[in-house]
């Protein structure tokens, strides 16, 4: 799974997994592979089902669980804030090239948009968290996949609290 958890808007899914269900039905090889994601391989797909393979691209246990992400704010633009992101920042493309880096440097992994990013400790100052923070130690300094679902909760409301985001 090399995509971002809701990088993109829930409409965008949609299509593409209407995409995937066309190239299965056409026969299309990759189409097939990608269904071996789903614990078992429907006897005759349909949407619910490309749903579902998009949503574990994605990152995400079912389609629910995505499109539950969708309704949450966005924290991009509460992250590159002028004042909170003004250190020299490392960006991907791909989660796993930002987990790579952060597990090497440091510092904390965040979203932008359809990137990753990882930045200083120093952010965490700024976003009003000291930088040994309990939950973001929880979530292992990774605001995209964290570890703990709880802390990230609580993290969540307290930048929508700070920032409305």
């Amino acid at each position: 799974m090399s995509a971002l958890p809701q990088t993109k808007p829930v409409s965008v899914y949609k299509r593409d997994a209407a995409r995937l269900l066309k190239a299965l039905r056409a026969g299309d090889f990759d189409a097939e592979t990608r269904f071996s994601i789903l614990r078992e391989t429907p006897v005759s797909a349909q949407l619910k089902h490309a749903l579902a393979v998009v949503a574990m691209e994605a990152g995400f246990e079912c389609w629910t669980a995505l499109k539950a992400a969708g309704d949450e704010p966005d924290f991009s633009d509460v992250f590159v804030r002028p004042g909170i992101s003004d250190s020299l920042n490392a960006w991907f493309a791909t989660y796993e090239e930002a987990k790579a880096y952060r597990k090497a440097h440091g510092g904390i992994l965040l979203p932008y948009r359809h990137q990753v990013f990882v930045t200083s400790l120093a952010a965490l100052v700024r976003l009003g968290f000291e930088t040994d923070h309990p939950d973001w130690v929880a979530i292992g300094y990774d605001f995209v996949r964290p570890a703990s679902a709880d802390a990230h909760g609580r993290i969540k409301a307290a930048l929508m609290r700070r920032f409305g985001a």
